[in-house]
């Protein structure tokens, strides 16, 4: 195995005080006067850490000026957590501490602690301030986390006896139509941000002027984990990924510099920023980045695909059907398409598919196509999907476009649509999806997967990717149509260090088949569990379908055991290098990061300590 060891260090490991970050009951924890003189020091932007929740613990002492009404009220909404100083979009990272009373994973009787939370927090408007702060918390051996928006699927933003850099209120925005450095060539057309900018202000404010970024679905997300993992989106197969977009960085470092990254000025610096990940090497405090015309237009239009008899027959070629959709996107995504897919199976597919239930007991699977393409026409569009529908049907003699009561599987297409770009992401994107838990496990996969592999190890691949201990309950995968031509074309001097098996990659295939139960475990032991049900299977299965492959890391397992490999590639050493140049002391420290492997994080004691 590539990185055998890299699983149980995840969980297991025992070290002495001396080995491990300092914590509050430690002697070389600072004094409140050490913490009061940073404060000073930093003009006044040190806050002790409440959590938001904290009003719903009647002996609580911590003083939320959050009500507890409006805690449970906004739970689930991401751009709320990421108004707060220390709240995360998935508190299962921050040890389910402080939790509303209404949430998930809440259980009477509990206390109200700082948990996973850090202890200290930077809010940071000056990016001076953050620099000083990372230098006199790594000199004195104390974890460093650092939060944009917490919208983030692994916890890196959140971690416990902390200080954490808090970037949401640099927000400066502007435009450069002509900008340079000193190796530029000529002046280019870019947007300068802060930050703790958030996509949607950003995406709002270019096309007020007719232009586009490179976003995310979900308008809270922030710029720096989304750039530093690559960051896909609805133009990423035209464009290519978030990371290609970076022409330079302002970055503040643990020894109390802040750089200037570019192609002329620390390029080792600048190329691991781009998609060797986040939280890791420093902590970014500006982009500068490049936007493209507005789109004319954007026609769409949804497929779906479902069993149409509770018979297995008709349940099977589901499973077929949908394996054989797949092996036809490459070729559209090559056409031009975009898109997103939801596949779901047992009760869960109600959720997406509310016809798919009646078929109880449930044991195929539904499948809802999302396309999309840009500056083209309906009939443009419709060309390029019915055919393939018409070839989906040409497989499965038995299936029916419409509702003929002899099909064993039911295939619709809405009327296909034109809308400007505004309205278009309007109705792809949210933020209502935090609060929950999360664990998730991932494959890139390309041509060769989804059109050169066996159709019948393509669905036991799919079955596997769906499978979950509850059968009755069932699961659901997303897939992404965000690979091809942007990201295969980009060229290399703007690749960076991102995996390099997104050069190949047309799908983001996430599975969500994991079980995640902490309504009798801790989340430690929850984690635990789920991370070795996929380890066992999910994981295992990527393996055999796609050996060389890889994950997009911001949306993947954060315990995969290969994680060196899946989650960088042929990059690791490089980025190690970096690593220990940039961060000597390895006072940043995230989940399956470079050199992560070296540590042990367990959420119980809240110990950061080498193994």
């Amino acid at each position: 195995m590539r990185a055998s060891s890299c699983f149980a260090a995840l969980f297991v490991g025992v070290a002495s005080a001396t080995d491990c970050k300092v914590t509050p009951s430690d002697p070389g924890w600072p004094s409140e006067t050490a913490w009061a003189e940073l404060n000073t020091t930093i003009a006044g932007s040190l806050i002790r850490t409440v959590p938001a929740a904290s009003s719903c613990y009647s002996n609580s002492t911590h003083g939320s000026a959050v009500t507890c009404d409006e805690a449970n009220k906004n739970w689930d909404d991401g751009m709320w957590h990421s108004q707060q100083p220390e709240s995360i979009d998935y508190p299962l990272y921050a040890n389910n501490s402080c939790l509303p009373d209404n949430a998930a994973g809440y259980s009477p009787g509990q206390s109200c602690s700082l948990g996973g939370y850090p202890t200290y927090i930077v809010n940071a408007t000056e990016e001076q301030h953050v620099a000083v702060a990372m230098k006199w918390a790594s000199e004195r051996n104390i974890r460093i986390v650092v939060k944009g928006t917490g919208h983030d699927l692994n916890g890196r933003s959140s971690g416990a006896f902390s200080l954490s850099i808090w970037t949401r209120n640099l927000r400066n925005l502007s435009r450069d139509t002509a900008w340079t450095h000193t190796n530029s060539s000529s002046p280019q057309d870019v947007y300068i941000a802060g930050s703790g900018q958030q996509w949607g202000n950003i995406l709002t404010h270019a096309l007020s002027e007719g232009r586009i970024v490179t976003t995310g679905q979900d308008p809270s997300v922030g710029l720096g984990g989304y750039i530093q993992g690559g960051g896909h989106g609805p133009i990423s197969s035209t464009y290519g990924l978030a990371s290609a977009q970076v022409l330079q960085m302002r970055v503040a470092t643990t020894s109390g510099e802040v750089l200037v990254a570019n192609s002329a000025e620390n390029q080792d610096l600048f190329w691991a920023l781009r998609g060797g990940g986040a939280g890791q090497y420093g902590i970014v405090t500006e982009y500068v980045i490049k936007h493209y015309p507005v789109p004319s237009n954007v026609v769409s239009a949804v497929v779906q695909m479902r069993p149409y008899f509770a018979t297995s027959e008709s349940f099977e070629a589901s499973w077929s059907a949908a394996a054989t959709w797949l092996s036809l996107l490459p070729d559209l995504i090559d056409a031009g398409l975009a898109g997103a897919a939801t596949v779901a199976t047992g009760e869960t597919a109600q959720k997406f598919f509310p016809d798919v239930l009646p078929l109880a007991p449930f044991k195929g699977v539904a499948f809802g196509q999302v396309f999309w393409a840009f500056n083209t026409t309906v009939e443009a569009f419709e060309a390029l999907i019915t055919p393939t529908i018409s070839k989906l049907l040409a497989g499965h003699p038995t299936a029916s476009s419409g509702n003929g009561m002899n099909s064993t599987l039911a295939i619709t297409m809405t009327p296909p649509s034109s809308a400007n770009y505004s309205d278009f992401y309007s109705s792809i994107s949210g933020s209502d999806a935090a609060g929950g838990a999360s664990l998730v496990s991932s494959r890139l996969l390309g041509r060769a997967e989804l059109v050169h592999t066996p159709h019948d190890a393509v669905v036991a691949h799919l079955k596997t990717a769906l499978g979950t201990k509850n059968i009755t309950q069932g699961s659901f995968a997303t897939i992404g149509l965000q690979g091809g031509p942007g990201v295969r074309n980009t060229p290399v001097d703007r690749r960076g260090a991102l995996l390099p098996a997104w050069q190949d990659a047309y799908l983001h295939f996430i599975a969500n088949n994991g079980d995640i139960d902490t309504t009798n475990k801790t989340p430690q032991a929850a984690l635990e569990d789920a991370a070795v049900f996929y380890e066992e299977r999910t994981e295992k299965m990527w393996r055999e379908w796609n050996p060389e492959g890889g994950a997009y890391m911001n949306e993947a397992n954060a315990f995969n055991a290969e994680f060196k490999h899946d989650f960088y590639g042929g990059n690791y050493q490089r980025l190690l290098d970096i690593k220990k140049k940039f961060d000597p002391q390895e006072s940043l420290y995230v989940l399956s990061g470079v050199g992560s492997d070296g540590w042990d994080y367990n959420l119980d004691t809240g110990k950061l300590c080498r193994v």
